[in-house]
């Protein structure tokens, strides 16, 4: 085999992000010895991570002029663009104001924002975005609770359509997140774990109530703290108000 079957990349995308069973990960791991093309693309992926960690680094810090010229400017993408896409675009944009700058999310911690928003386009961009489909939220509930390993309260938002679910890593912790279709657009809740650093950082930026941003590749960010550990990330090019009414069932 010399190439990816589209079942195999989707597998393969799935364990470079943390997000399969032990058993499953043995599969890959197992395959990856076998395949040339499968191990060819694992070695991409890698690099890109790499890459894309030590440009993340490098940016300094952007003066608050040059962050609101570029939040006009970002171009809009739909849902379904693949993220490289998206940072490319902002890459463009970036560079036409010619100071070599990046948008990042105020008082948000730079790496949950990127993988929040890595996560929510790259699962959009799959061919089936949820590992489990339901629409029914005590179903969703049920998975989560099994094959992520803890309790999470799944919403009816308004005017949005629960898809189901899925698994993802945040900040080293196996996390749930939910989709959703909102119209013709996508939103992702994210719920990360009790105590993990994921829910830290994302209770420290939101602090005793509900906050939105923007992220450093355009979608929107917003999070609300429910309790003293538990909080919620809806991530979206949905409008704030949306998000902060999806985010209004996890609040106390």
């Amino acid at each position: 085999m010399e190439a990816c079957s589209p079942a195999w990349q989707e597998r393969l995308s799935a364990w470079f992000d943390g997000e399969v069973q032990a058993h499953e990960q043995g599969a890959v791991e197992l395959h990856l010895g076998r395949c040339v093309g499968c191990a060819r693309e694992a070695a991409r992926y890698a690099g890109l991570r790499e890459r894309m960690k030590a440009e993340l680094a490098a940016v300094p810090p952007v003066p608050p002029e040059l962050r609101a010229r570029v939040s006009r400017l970002v171009p809009r993408a739909q849902p379904s663009s693949s993220w490289p896409r998206r940072v490319a675009g902002l890459a463009a944009t970036v560079a036409v104001l010619g100071g070599g700058w990046a948008l990042w999310p105020r008082g948000m911690n730079e790496a949950l924002a990127f993988d929040l928003e890595r996560h929510h386009l790259k699962t959009f961009s799959r061919t089936a975005p949820c590992e489990f489909e339901s629409s029914d939220p005590s179903e969703v509930k049920a998975w989560v609770e099994r094959e992520v390993g803890y309790s999470v309260e799944v919403p009816e938002v308004p005017g949005a359509t629960l898809l189901g679910a899925r698994r993802c890593e945040l900040h080293g912790s196996l996390s749930a997140s939910l989709q959703y279709r909102h119209g013709n657009k996508a939103m992702t809740l994210f719920l990360p774990p009790p105590g993990s650093a994921a829910a830290r950082h994302a209770a420290s930026f939101a602090g005793a109530g509900t906050r939105c941003t923007q992220g450093p590749v355009g979608e929107r960010i917003c999070v609300a703290q429910r309790g003293s550990e538990q909080v919620a990330l809806a991530v979206s090019e949905l409008e704030a108000p949306v998000l902060l009414d999806a985010l209004a069932s996890f609040t106390p």
